[in-house]
């Protein structure tokens, strides 16, 4: 699979400028027109890929990490008290290999209640979870700050407009 800007085409090679997945450019690249199988322009994944190179200076900033976090109280659960205090916007990674984004919105002891986001920054409800199921807390990488910028921007990557 490639990603790219079409540059030039003919009945035998496709010019592309190609891009990573995080929407970096990587070059030009020729494919022989025959290998093309499939074409995906303007749906949601694309957008995103765009979104994420046309503000770089955001998506791949430096991190942000939680103030006042010391040896002493480095845990998931300080973490995610930190993150209901802040506001911050965190991935949370479960030992059932499941992955959410989204803020906390109620934590107890044992469990926390999570406002969800998709990867294209659109609410998904909530969900509750065990707060021991959490393997990896993740503050800040180019997905949340991607959704927060989304968010914040009240960019939609929805469908095309007709």
């Amino acid at each position: 699979m490639f990603l790219g800007y079409v540059l030039s085409h003919n009945a035998e090679l496709l010019l592309l400028r190609t891009l990573t997945r995080q929407g970096l450019p990587t070059g030009v690249q020729t494919l022989s027109m025959h290998t093309v199988t499939q074409v995906h322009f303007d749906d949601r994944y694309v957008r995103l890929i765009e979104f994420k190179e046309h503000n770089p200076e955001v998506v791949y900033g430096l991190p942000a990490a939680p103030d006042g976090i010391t040896n002493d109280d480095l845990s998931v659960p300080s973490l995610l008290q930190k993150a209901l205090e802040a506001r911050q916007l965190l991935q949370l990674d479960t030992y059932s290999d499941t992955s959410f984004y989204g803020y906390v919105a109620r934590l107890t002891e044992d469990e926390l209640l999570l406002e969800v986001y998709t990867q294209f920054a659109e609410a998904d409800g909530h969900s509750v979870m065990d707060v021991d199921s959490i393997r990896s807390v993740v503050w800040s990488n180019e997905d949340t700050r991607t959704i927060e910028l989304l968010r914040k921007q009240g960019t939609i990557l929805g469908p095309p407009k007709e």
